[in-house]
């Protein structure tokens, strides 16, 4: 009776195996610019529901860590599996700019290939029960009565067909921007001139398309002792390669000068429009997945530019120049910018 409980005991756990584990625990660290993204429990969920079993163990020797931060524009998440001693088993790192969900996706799918992809040590062979006699050799069985072969077993996914890197990265999307900054205005009225710039445009992958427009003042109340106050008011469409950090773009701009006497005294116009082309350098430093800060300097070269003159007494005397824009002008700017 010992030896067929015996038998019948480990019958029953050869026919209800147990889940398999990956002897691992998980651990989520968020750095800078991710303090809102999920944690433990949203990436162990993500985990078993793909695997269709929860493999980590909250008392596991090996830890995995998944930290993620904020890098630029997009969210990065490193991976590092280690053991008791702190060696690192195996590493992995992953970036994208669609949130921070999108981002945990993605490294639940590289979880779930590491487990599929990592072989389960073969069992030891079972000990005779000491309390069961030996049983004689079995006869091989006749030729006529050979048993059919095993079907082949469904191969496993291997790591190299298994891109997780593929599933990570979803199309890009569109994505609105709007900003509002400071501006230092150098050429197009005389003297410095002191503004603000409304931008509105969007923003698809490393390139950027926006429409810019700012409104100057200028801090110079006066031509050749002449008291005059000059505003300017531009709108430039700016085309941006962004990388990481920096970014670039070409620029058209068109707008116009005023001019406005304080006392009276006669004067013209000699060109109210200003047009020009212009390159921008500048660096973005993300704030938080939807806020950045930004500095730019521009250099403009005004094909049209505008001018003051006094209008002549009479027609014998030609009027003298005050004031002409320079062939080259500069912005310096400021700012912040909101994405959806």
């Amino acid at each position: 009776m010992a030896a067929a409980t015996v038998l019948l005991g480990a019958g029953d756990a050869r026919a209800a195996p147990d889940a398999p584990r990956a002897a691992m625990r998980i651990e989520v660290v968020r750095g800078p610019g991710a303090e809102s993204c999920p944690g433990d429990a949203f990436l162990r969920a993500e985990v078993a529901r793909r695997l269709g079993a929860d493999p980590f163990q909250d008392d596991a020797p090996r830890v995995l860590t998944v930290r993620i931060a904020q890098e630029g524009p997009e969210l990065t998440a490193l991976l590092a599996l280690r053991d008791r001693e702190g060696d690192t088993r195996w590493a992995d790192g992953f970036g994208t700019r669609s949130g921070c969900e999108e981002l945990l996706s993605g490294v639940a799918l590289a979880i779930v290939a590491r487990v599929l992809s990592a072989r389960e040590p073969a069992s030891p062979p079972a000990e005779p029960s000491p309390l069961a006699e030996p049983s004689p050799p079995a006869a091989p069985p006749p030729q006529a009565h050979r048993a059919a072969p095993e079907p082949p077993r469904p191969a496993e996914p291997s790591q190299a067909s298994f891109r997780p890197e593929a599933a990570l990265a979803p199309p890009e999307r569109l994505r609105l921007e709007a900003g509002l900054g400071a501006t230092l205005g150098l050429g197009i009225t005389p003297g410095m001139a002191a503004g603000m710039t409304l931008s509105a445009g969007a923003r698809w992958s490393e390139w950027s398309v926006a429409v810019e427009g700012r409104g100057f003042v200028a801090l110079a109340q006066e031509v050749e002792a002449v008291p005059v106050g000059t505003r300017a008011f531009t709108a430039a469409t700016v085309a941006c390669y962004r990388g990481r950090l920096l970014f670039g773009c070409g620029l058209a701009t068109l707008g116009a000068v005023r001019f406005t006497p304080r006392d009276p005294w006669t004067m013209r116009s000699r060109s109210d429009v200003l047009f020009g082309f212009g390159a921008r350098l500048g660096a973005e430093w993300p704030l938080s997945g939807r806020w950045s800060v930004l500095g730019y300097a521009e250099a403009t070269w005004i094909v049209d530019d505008a001018g003051l003159r006094r209008r002549p007494y009479d027609r014998a005397t030609p009027g003298a120049v005050f004031w002409t824009s320079p062939p080259l002008g500069g912005v310096f700017g400021l700012g912040i910018t909101a994405t959806n």
